[in-house]
């Protein structure tokens, strides 16, 4: 199959829905909607990217002007993509989502059981390396050019599963036993591995380093199955998950301990990374005075114009390679998680936890960033990937960015209900 062909798994109709958007924004700008139908909006444009299979491929983006296609799976990209999906209620989609990530690692899976025998660095592409970016149809691997052994990957499948089920949900279909055993391949996996002290190539794909957003990952994951009460007050109900995959107390202290000595920097190379907003949301696995430490050192150093800089001297789509620091490329999606970040905190303040001020100052900052995220996005309400020079590039939108304004503004609309019940 030729890789022009990627998109034949999705059906390209004019649908209803297609029509409800045009109509919606007949003679208007996305800005000028009001929130409830910029949310339907914003959600019609990510569901064209969601394949059959329940992946989504990561842009709609062929390759014809040069570049990495993206119109393929990055498993990070399906999961945070299909995020969106509870906030508005649509459980089955992100459940159908998460099973095809599963299908992928039992794919896999003499990979994963490879580099549980290992006890060292595994290398950016070795044979035990499950890759990052598989086909849409085929989940067969693409490349073997860059830096595929990224920890947070099995953090966030492990953290997003195990809340799923403590929410009374079963992401892992009905062959539990199976599943149960190749999650206990996965643990295996990262612990042989040293997930808490060697390096991988990060959220970025760049590397190796010791990353601490694939540390904080990682430990969100194996907490959230261990779970000696870290995770507790998110539930309604005790679903005890932990019967169900056995997490020593140990990798929770050695994590814990690697974290807190890394933070508050990213990696040896980098003081400060965008994503690093992942210990605050949707891990929460960092203590109140490191997430405000985090969220001042992004506010500080990298907000721009038109988003959030990765990280200083970022060279990707940077404006000027030969001079990369204040050339970087800007990500409006970095709006999206501050937002995201801060209507996140005035949930806790509102429920008495009250760090960093009052829930309305933080309020105030999650409208903030919505804002200026809106100001970046499409006049028909995409998210770009990120902007250089003032321009943007070809991925619009970049999937797991659209589905984070969906979060943002539904996650803000959600604060403000609590506030009126007070």
């Amino acid at each position: 199959m030729e890789r022009s062909d990627y998109m034949v798994s999705k059906v390209e109709t004019m649908t209803l829905e297609d029509k409800a958007v045009e109509k919606l924004l007949s003679g208007k700008t996305f800005k000028d909607l009001p929130s409830r139908d910029k949310l339907f909006v914003a959600y019609s444009h990510l569901e064209k990217l969601r394949q059959l299979n329940g992946g989504y491929i990561a842009s709609p983006y062929h390759g014809k002007n040069g570049g990495d296609r993206y119109n393929v799976f990055w498993l990070r990209d399906i999961m945070y993509a299909t995020y969106a999906n509870e906030y508005i209620g649509a459980y089955d989609k992100m459940i159908e989502s998460y099973r095809l990530i599963l299908r992928i690692f039992r794919k896999y899976r003499s990979k994963i059981l490879l580099g549980a025998r290992k006890r060292h660095y595994l290398g950016s592409c070795a044979p035990e390396v499950i890759h990052a970016r598989v086909h849409p149809i085929t989940l067969e691997e693409i490349t073997h050019e860059w830096g595929h052994h990224q920890l947070d990957i099995f953090g966030l499948f492990l953290y997003k599963t195990g809340d799923l089920m403590k929410k009374g949900y079963n992401p892992i279909g009905e062959d539990q036993l199976e599943i149960l055993i190749l999650l206990r391949d996965i643990v295996l996996y990262l612990t042989t591995v040293r997930w808490y002290s060697d390096p991988d190539f990060g959220v970025w794909e760049e590397g190796p380093e010791i990353h601490s957003s694939s540390i904080g990952a990682v430990l969100a994951g194996l907490t959230m199955w261990h779970d000696d009460g870290f995770y507790h007050a998110k539930y309604s109900s005790n679903i005890d998950i932990y019967r169900l995959l056995a997490i020593p107390q140990e990798f929770i202290e050695l994590g814990r301990k690697s974290l807190d000595k890394i933070l508050p920097r990213e990696s040896e190379s980098r003081q400060y990374d965008m994503a690093q907003l992942s210990l605050i949301w949707p891990y929460n696995i960092v203590s109140d005075s490191q997430a405000g430490e985090i969220l001042q050192n992004i506010e500080k150093n990298l907000i721009r114009e038109k988003g959030v800089i990765r990280y200083p001297g970022d060279k990707f789509f940077c404006a000027n390679p030969t001079h990369p620091f204040g050339n970087e490329a800007q990500w409006p999606m970095g709006f999206a998680w501050l937002s995201i970040a801060y209507s996140k905190l005035a949930q806790y303040s509102i429920k008495g936890r009250n760090i960093f001020g009052k829930p309305q100052e933080q309020i105030e900052k999650a409208e903030y960033y919505l804002e200026r995220l809106e100001s970046v996005m499409t006049e028909d309400g995409k998210v770009p990937e990120l902007y250089c020079n003032g321009e943007t590039n070809w991925n619009i939108p970049l999937a797991w960015a659209q589905s984070f304004y969906v979060v943002a503004r539904q996650n803000l609309n959600w604060v403000y209900e609590m506030r009126e019940l007070l």
